[in-house]
């Protein structure tokens, strides 16, 4: 008898979980991010900054709305901006070259919580401050 009482109360909890989802926390799907930057000839992107969770799957449409070529490269925070080559990337996060009026899409996956920048590095772009601050916060 006791027998019998486990073995319904474990089939109940099977019907239980499996009525509730039970499967993967909703916290496990990675979220998506999606931003529209655009580049500017006057050495700046709009926005100058981003905040993304950890883990998310980010996807940047560089706009180049300017008359000069741009770039969008995903950096740590402690690099020389005015120094950065696609040698120095994060997470494949670049745009390559974006010649102007043409736009590009990005996607990565976010790294680490942290502070990064990410730089325009077509040369004298980001010494002219083609700099911007890419935060990524712990994932909830």
């Amino acid at each position: 008898m006791k027998r019998m009482t486990c073995l319904f109360l474990l089939a109940l909890v099977a019907v239980v979980t499996a009525a509730c989802g039970g499967g993967a926390p909703e916290s496990a799907v990675p979220q998506q991010f999606r931003q529209t930057v655009k580049a500017l000839d006057s050495f700046d992107y709009d926005p100058p900054s981003l905040t993304v969770p950890a883990g998310a799957n980010v996807t940047i449409t560089l706009e180049n709305v300017g008359a000069l070529e741009h770039s969008w490269l995903l950096v740590p925070a402690d690099m020389e901006p005015a120094t950065v080559t696609e040698a120095d990337v994060l997470n494949g996060a670049t745009s390559g070259n974006v010649a102007a009026g043409e736009s590009t899409r990005i996607s990565f996956t976010a790294p680490e919580p942290g502070t990064y920048q990410f730089v325009c590095h077509i040369a004298g772009h980001a010494a002219g401050g083609m700099v911007g601050t890419f935060t990524v916060e712990p994932a909830e």
